[in-house]
């Protein structure tokens, strides 16, 4: 699956993006962290929560250095059934339908792991969002590009 090709799963306007990982304390909270501040500063309605399918007891505190006061969580929450329902896009990272319980309508894989090259992994992450922002920032705004 192309990570940057959209699943059919969102027809309309994107109002809740939820970004999920492993252990729901690194790069699903960077992403949605990262979302969240440059939605606001473009006036994209849309906001993001982190999730994780085997939460850590506690968010990275590279993560936390790295976002400061724009964090989306303070703690690692387990992915729900509620989640996945109320969630306009599903932003998977190395994970598939089988842990999700449901289709991810994005699949970031093989990304760099924060853990080993912080900064590549930040970088990776936050061009990933940059791009989600300006597509759906296109849906809302049809003459932006």
């Amino acid at each position: 699956m192309n990570p940057d090709s959209p699943v059919p799963r969102p027809a309309g306007l994107v109002h809740r993006v939820v970004f999920v990982c492993p252990h729901g304390a690194a790069k699903s909270v960077l992403a949605g962290s990262y979302f969240n501040h440059l939605a606001a500063a473009v006036g994209l309605e849309a906001r993001a929560t982190a999730r994780g399918t085997e939460p850590d007891a506690e968010i990275s505190a590279r993560v936390r250095e790295d976002v400061g006061a724009a964090l989306c969580t303070e703690q690692p929450t387990r992915l729900s059934a509620a989640d996945i329902a109320s969630a306009d896009l599903l932003v998977a990272f190395d994970l598939e339908e089988p842990e999700l319980g449901a289709a991810p309508d994005r699949a970031w894989n093989a990304l760099p792991a924060l853990s080993a090259d912080f900064e590549l992994g930040r970088v990776a992450i936050l061009g990933r969002v940059v791009a989600l922002i300006a597509e759906l920032k296109s849906r809302t705004d049809p003459g932006t590009t």
